[in-house]
Formats: C-alpha cells, sequence, structure tokens
C-alpha cells in the first residue's frame, strides 16, 4: 500500500512539473529528436529508412532460422 501511494506521488509530482516546465522540456526534446528525421522521410516508393532496416532485420532473422532448421 505505501509503494502504490510512493508512485502515485511520483507520478503527480512528474505531471505538475510537465505542466509548468512542459513547453521547455517539449522543445529540447523536439530539437533532440529531430536529428531522425532522415530516417522516417520516405526514400523509395514511400518507404523510409528506418522500414527498410526493419525489413532487413526480419529478413535476417528468418534466414538465420530457415539455415539452422536445414542444417540439422
Amino acid at each position: 500500500m505505501r509503494v502504490s501511494g510512493f508512485g502515485a506521488a511520483l507520478l503527480v509530482f512528474v505531471a505538475v512539473g510537465a505542466g509548468f516546465h512542459g513547453e521547455r522540456i517539449t522543445g529540447a526534446v523536439a530539437r533532440a529528436l529531430s536529428g531522425l528525421a532522415p530516417l522516417v522521410e520516405p526514400l523509395i516508393w514511400g518507404v523510409s529508412l528506418l522500414e527498410f532496416g526493419a525489413g532487413i532485420l526480419v529478413l535476417g532473422v528468418f534466414g538465420v532460422t530457415v539455415w539452422r532448421g536445414f542444417r540439422r
């Protein structure tokens, strides 16, 4: 019971802090994440670099799984 009260107090503290400093924090986060914009902009056929990377990762895991299955 004490832990849940402490957790609720912590959430209220964070919410109040975000309310007072929300615009400043939001601006800082937006500036920090603006460097990631090239990853999500469409490159070819509307697919971004991040989506290409995820597809390559999925194909790689699938390929390793199939390769290990045929090796046995």
